[in-house]
């Protein structure tokens, strides 16, 4: 009787140190997510219909401040047709695309 009351005693602290273990590791793996800010660069309308790319050096600074790019998408697709005066025809398409750029950073805690 005693030595079953003794493994009963033993199985209890051991479940209750894995549990204990187990709760601990949730709460690491919790805090190993550090908080993330977002910032997302367009493409600059400046008349109806006309876009202007976004800048280098404004890519460039947003670096030079942590900013670490994440992804470049393009967000405009324009259709021109081009004729030099010599084309018999239709004229050909020109494609023009205005990418987006998305960033990411750690957040900054104060």
């Amino acid at each position: 009787m005693m030595r079953r009351g003794t493994a009963l005693l033993v199985l209890a602290l051991v479940a209750t140190a894995i549990l204990f273990a187990q709760r601990l590791r949730q709460e690491v793996v919790v805090l190993s997510h550090a908080p993330m800010e977002v910032m997302s660069v367009f493409p600059t309308e400046i008349q109806p219909g006309q876009y202007q790319q976004v800048d280098q050096r404004r890519l460039e600074t947003l670096s030079e401040q942590g900013w670490e790019l994440v992804s470049v998408t393009p967000f405009i697709y324009r259709n021109e047709e081009h004729n030099n005066g010599e084309m018999r025809g239709p004229r050909p398409v020109v494609t023009q695309t205005y990418p987006a750029y998305f960033f990411r950073r750690a957040k900054l805690t104060r």
